[in-house]
């Protein structure tokens, strides 16, 4: 599971590892604790290189077009009301709140790490998870659209995960799945077959820290 993520990487550091062809060049304020439903930045390929575009964190399918994003009133349930903001690897190709995108809109979220917690309620731990190399992070994700009645176009996104392995284990039974630079264009391939990147492991790629 990741419920939370941080980024903090310059523009040209992305720019430097992606070729962004799209928008121009801007300052990207550090997010130190990006939540699910907010707006943060999806990469995808296009043409030669890249383009990056804010997305809705908690995939809206496009079956859900026509309908309200949120609840019409109270004791109303016409809103979109599952939680989306993971998919599990090893599902999202049969669910049919992922397939689709599963299949044909794969795309890369840049982070800087990822946020668990431990021990008892009203007593939790915080911990943070981070390359030990320093190298930002690349998050699997798909993404969708659909057209809302009150929201209009919302593009959205969803973080793939796996089950954890080493040391991971012991902080949570399920991890964001990451993948190097030499995997990028495979994922975001619809015609390649992307399962032999999101098999679990890998574990000895991170650090965890105690965060504030």
């Amino acid at each position: 599971m990741c419920g939370r993520f941080s980024r903090d990487i310059p523009w040209s550091t992305l720019h430097d590892a992606l070729n962004i062809i799209r928008p121009a060049p801007q300052n990207l304020e550090p997010a130190p604790d990006i939540r699910p439903t907010t707006q943060q930045w999806v990469a995808r390929r296009e043409g030669e290189g890249f383009a990056l575009d804010q997305m809705r964190w908690g995939l809206v399918p496009f079956w859900h077009g026509g309908k309200p994003l949120k609840n019409s009133g109270p004791g109303a349930k016409d809103g979109f009301n599952l939680t989306t903001f993971n998919a599990r690897a090893e599902e999202a190709a049969k669910k049919p709140v992922f397939r689709g995108a599963f299949a044909r809109r794969r795309c890369l979220v840049p982070a800087s790490g990822w946020y668990e917690w431990t021990g008892d309620k009203g007593a939790k731990t915080k911990w943070h998870f981070g390359r030990i190399d320093g190298q930002f992070l690349m998050f699997a994700g798909i993404w969708d659209e659909c057209t809302t009645s009150d929201a209009g176009v919302v593009t959205s996104f969803t973080l793939l995960t796996h089950d954890s392995t080493g040391h991971l284990t012991t902080y949570h039974d399920r991890a964001p799945i990451v993948l190097e630079p030499g995997e990028w264009s495979t994922w975001l391939d619809p015609e390649a077959d992307p399962m032999g990147l999101l098999a679990p492991g890998r574990a000895e790629r991170f650090e965890v820290r105690q965060a504030a």
